[in-house]
């Protein structure tokens, strides 16, 4: 069931008027991919509510030509229902550019009931990847080409059609789409029938699409262009396809496997079968997101779906399973069922991202994603959340353009981080359960967020929303700090305190106190796992049994498997206990990750001493596990840039060399080398990758140094035959050692090489590289390359990343460059996804780890301001100033003494 009208207007949300509502809309679209424009006309089978003669819809750079309301017989069913009196032309136009909205103004009041609203109009194919545009490419033979595509959500099928462009407005779609013969056209369903037609003397191609399923707006798509595909047909009967540019259809293998098992796989845990007859899964050449789930035709950046499994990383295959089972997730959670408004997107991105772990888990059991989930995704999702500029999951939107603001970590990774706290407190069969019967009684409708505790109550037989609200409806997340713990008699007692989290280390004023319903996950050396203990006030008292293990180990592990977003801070004697567990080899990887990360966090608001984290650290010399390293790689290279940004040059040194020992130390003890093994695994692939890396950072020695530059000259001479001798899973690190070792000489070869790409998962791997090259005059070649207009919008703020990420020399003339060039910026993104403009902003500024730079950007952006990226801008002002905080602590420490680091080695060699 949807939520009333009524209550939507109560939570202040800026609708249109509900005059009328619509019920179908069928569409005809003739795109021009030579002129850039297309000619459409639509027709809109809408219920008129209310005695009205005018009717206000959503439009964006649209020109309206002509509107006319034709009254209909009242009909139980609008398909096919017949016209019942003289039509109403429009008297007056009007368009508001500032609210992108049409108002159609009629000579006479509009007759209460069924009726259709015609609308002709022209659209423009803009370059903006956002509404109806166009994308370039080049084809095989290296002749440029033009597709066109859609990207509407969240608010840009306004910019295809006049239409009701807000979630809760479904209806059914019928398109037609008129196009060149030679042409590939597509939408959602599938195609009805196809003719030819006669048009000033061009013959052209008149596709008919069947009608789609009630649906929002924001998921209706199509594509036209040139195309081969893969297709199969799963074991429940869909067909599903992967579209690719000609020439490269078998490099959707990978992707099209994965997309089937996802479908089944689905089909049963939702317990719904997928409800369309295909799915088409599209490589679209300029995309601004990773992919969009439009339901049955799901779009994808060209990187995210197309891999040669031959030659591909592991991270490459990872990241397109991940990116594939998250957007199918949403063929049910979003597509079936729809949040009501924006203020729920977490309903829809929070579950995916949960969602795309569980079932790519299932079919790829060895990538250990639920492992790599406390270091990546519950990494990510605490990051954000402990700024006070972060939001609530459940985050008010009243104006729908803020929506833009929140597609970020706190909707997607605390979204998911909640939902897998969930599923470990009421279990997977209530967990299951709970789902099937939200699906079943909302699909083709929209929710709220309490119709899924409601559903889950029901299963589980508890009270879910008052456990959930506390975690969606507040910003932040609680730190559990054990303020007394005594082991004595096989017992172990702690008196726990929760606290808000701010990673300013600053603390909460009593009139911001808050409390969270905590699940205590508890792991001891008497008990490996335990069911939840929920702690439901800010004080705790906890006993539980404790005696040594095999290794003659006794300790307490707060929050084991990391099912709970939040920081544990222990006592001295409680992390000394776990220091010598996780020397013996009795914290399970993922619990490993999560103290490291909770460790260094802790560092950085000053509740644990800089000295005490790198001693901690010192534990982790003999770590050989992807998914710790993957979290201590985050430590380092956040370490790094404070010290190399905040302290002196000696200091500084003794770090790296600190780093450089530990990260060596991995990559002689992992044995993985240079060359691939069948012994590896998926995560030893990965390891490497990450490990390269680091040491290309930290520890690149002349055997290093003289093997990457022997590789980058094989593979330069012909990428496409030597890509064997230069791997995808370590190219980028060997660019990039070789650039900053290198000058004039490498800097061309590598851009010489780079027009000899095709692919752009090869040609990412220069865009985050290039701006390595040692001298500042190459460094801003790379700059202006970047913004040149030869570098598509999906891509150029890699180019700008790799230069600020180089050195603290590359960030400043990133920062200088970004200032310089503002104007030209902006109107290379014009009305571009904001997204964009975040990762530049951020790339460009959150280096710095000072409060006169954090004082001069946030000056910059008071005078230069960009009202769509405040969110962005502030949180990345909160971060500056927190390292700028962190620098401060460590120079007050014995860290900025040889002492300290000849006594860190000393103490590590015993541990």
């Amino acid at each position: 069931m949807a939520a009333a009208p009524d209550a939507s207007k109560a939570a202040g949300r800026v609708l249109l008027p509900d005059a009328a509502v619509p019920s179908r809309y069928d569409l005809r679209l003739e795109p021009d991919l030579e002129r850039f424009v297309f000619d459409a006309k639509v027709r809109i089978t809408l219920e008129v509510r209310e005695a009205v003669s005018d009717l206000t819809l959503h439009s964006k750079e649209l020109q309206i030509l002509s509107a006319t309301f034709v009254p209909a017989e009242a009909d139980a069913s609008t398909v096919g229902a017949k016209v019942s009196g003289d039509a109403i032309d429009a008297l007056t136009i009007t368009q508001n550019m500032k609210k992108n909205t049409v108002a159609f103004g009629f000579p006479e009041v509009l007759p209460v009931g069924l009726g259709f609203l015609d609308i002709e109009y022209v659209g423009q194919l803009n370059n903006q990847m956002a509404g109806f545009y166009r994308s370039s490419y080049k084809d095989i033979h290296g002749n440029s080409k033009i597709m066109a595509s859609t990207q509407f959500e969240s608010l840009d099928a306004r910019r295809c059609l006049p239409c009701w462009d807000e979630p809760s407005s479904k209806a059914v779609f019928a398109v037609t789409l008129v196009v060149d013969p030679a042409l590939t056209a597509f939408s959602n369903m599938p195609e009805a029938s196809s003719r030819q037609v006669t048009k000033a003397d061009r013959v052209k191609k008149e596709v008919a699409f069947m009608d789609s399923p009630k649906m929002s707006t924001y998921l209706l798509a199509f594509v036209v262009g040139e195309f081969d595909f893969v297709q199969k047909l799963t074991a429940h009967g869909v067909l599903v396809r992967v579209y690719a540019p000609p020439g490269r259809a078998g490099d959707g293998e990978f992707a099209l496997d994965i997309a089937a098992k996802s479908l089944d796989l689905y089909d049963d845990f939702f317990g719904v079968p997928f409800p369309l007859p295909k799915l088409d899964m599209v490589a679209i050449p300029e995309f601004a997101m990773g992919a969009m789930e439009n339901w049955g035709l799901v779009t994808y950046r060209e990187v995210d779906l197309l891999i040669n499994p031959q030659t591909a990383s592991n991270e490459q295959k990872q990241r397109v399973g991940i990116v594939v089972t998250h957007e199918l997730a949403h063929q049910w959670f979003g597509n079936l069922v729809t949040m009501a408004w924006w203020d729920d997107l977490w309903l829809n991105e929070g579950f995916a991202s949960w969602t795309e772990n569980y079932a790519l888990d299932i079919i790829c059991p060895d990538y250990r994603l639920w492992d790599q989930f406390s270091s990546d995704t519950l990494a990510a999702a605490l990051r954000l959340d402990a700024l006070r500029t972060s939001h609530p999951i459940q985050v008010p939107i009243a104006e729908a353009e803020e929506v833009e603001e929140v597609f970020d970590a706190i909707s997607y990774c605390k979204g998911a981080a909640v939902v897998r706290m969930a599923h470990a407190v009421i279990g997977h069969e209530a967990f299951q359960k709970g789902l099937n019967t939200y699906m079943n009684r909302h699909k083709y409708s929209n929710t709220e967020t309490y119709h899924l505790w409601n559903a889950w109550s029901e299963s589980s037989g508890s009270n879910i929303k008052e456990m959930m609200s506390s975690w969606t409806e507040q910003m932040g997340f609680p730190l559990v700090t054990v303020k007394e713990f005594t082991a004595s008699g096989g017992v172990a007692k702690m008196k726990l305190e929760q606290t808000w989290f701010l990673a300013s280390g600053e603390e909460p004023s009593p009139s911001e106190e808050k409390t969270w319903t905590v699940p205590l996950f508890l792991r001891t050396s008497a008990e490996a796992t335990k069911p939840a203990i929920l702690m439901t006030s800010k004080t705790f008292d906890l006993e539980v049994p404790i005696k040594a293990d095999g290794a003659g180990c006794e300790y307490v592990l707060i929050n084991q498997g990391q099912f709970t977003p939040m920081r544990v801070s222990y006592t001295p004697e409680m992390r000394e206990r776990l220091v010598k567990a996780i020397v013996a080899g009795n914290i399970p990887a993922a619990d490993r990750a999560g103290l490291v990360m909770d460790a260094y966090a802790l560092a950085k608001a000053g509740k644990l001493g800089t000295h005490e984290l790198l001693r901690f650290l010192g534990a982790f010399r003999s770590e050989v596990d992807y998914v710790v390293w993957e979290a201590l790689a985050q430590v380092l290279n956040g370490l790094q840039k404070v010290f190399m940004g905040g302290t002196s040059a000696e200091v500084c040194g003794w770090y790296m060399s600190f780093a450089e020992k530990l990260v060596w130390k991995a990559w002689e003890a992992s044995g993985l080398g240079w060359e691939a093994k069948a012994t590896d695994g998926h995560l030893g692939g990965m390891m490497r990758g990450l490990l390269m890396k680091l040491v290309s950072k930290f520890s690149p020695g002349q055997s290093f140094l003289a093997e990457a530059q022997r590789r980058f000259s094989l593979y330069v001479l012909d990428p496409k035959e030597n890509a064997i001798n230069l791997p995808d899973e370590y190219r980028v690190p060997v660019f990039q050692t070789v650039l900053k070792q290198g000058g004039e000489e490498e800097y061309t070869t590598l851009m010489e090489t780079f027009k000899k790409l095709t692919a752009n998962v090869d040609q990412k791997h220069v865009f985050t590289s290039i701006g390595y090259a040692q001298s500042l005059k190459h460094k801003e070649k790379a700059l202006r390359w970047a913004i040149s207009g030869d570098i598509k919008i999906q891509d150029f703020f890699y180019i700008i990343g790799s230069v600020a990420v180089s050195s603290k020399a590359g960030l400043d003339l990133t920062w200088d460059f970004f200032k310089r060039e503002i104007s030209g910026i902006r109107t290379l993104l014009k009305s571009a996804s904001p997204s964009i403009m975040d990762a530049v902003i951020a790339y460009s500024t959150s280096g710095y780890c000072s409060t006169s730079m954090a004082s001069e950007i946030e000056k910059f952006f008071e005078e230069n301001p960009f009202p769509s990226n405040k969110r962005k801008i502030s949180q990345v002002l909160e971060e500056i100033r927190g390292n700028a905080s962190f620098v401060d602590r460590i120079l007050a420490t014995e860290v900025t003494k040889a002492a300290f680091w000849s006594g860190l080695d000393e103490a590590a060699s015993k541990l």
